[in-house]
């Protein structure tokens, strides 16, 4: 966690900056055209979708800072005396960002040959195990239901 800002406000500062990105994403999105080949979902149906996902995720994260506590910056969860941290707040930021990159990049080039299914579901499991995930059965399950859902 940064010094100078508390989970609070690192938290609504991020989800409202997602909600505005997320909104000028299905914008744009939306202005895709069909093509006459189109099928019900059409061109726009993944991206605006994915767009969606990224609302209510940047929503969810500032419903989570309304319930955090106000006035100082929350302490570190205890376990036996010990404070235990998430991997991606023990990262410093800017390794945390190459990596959320990476995640991006790799995301980008393995979508045309696996398709967007296997690729959103890689994709979260990659994220998910970067910011400190490491259960293995809830990997599967993050991989098993983002990329159908």
């Amino acid at each position: 966690m940064s010094e100078g800002l508390s989970d609070r406000t690192t938290s609504w500062v991020t989800g409202a900056i997602g909600l505005v990105g997320s909104i000028a994403y299905i914008v744009a999105a939306r202005q895709i055209e069909d093509s006459l080949l189109a099928d019900a979902v059409g061109a726009s149906g993944v991206p605006v979708g994915v767009g969606l996902l990224m609302a209510a995720a940047s929503v969810a994260l500032m419903i989570k800072a309304w319930a955090l506590p106000s006035p100082a910056p929350l302490a570190a969860a205890k376990h036996d005396g010990a404070a235990v941290e998430p991997a991606a707040s023990r990262m410093p930021a800017h390794r945390l960002a190459a990596g959320l990159m990476a995640i991006l990049l790799g995301y980008l080039l393995v979508l045309p040959w696996l398709g967007y299914i296997v690729s959103i579901g890689a994709l979260s499991v990659a994220v998910a195990w970067l910011s400190g995930g490491r259960d293995r059965k809830a990997l599967l399950g993050i991989a098993l239901l983002t990329g159908p859902l």
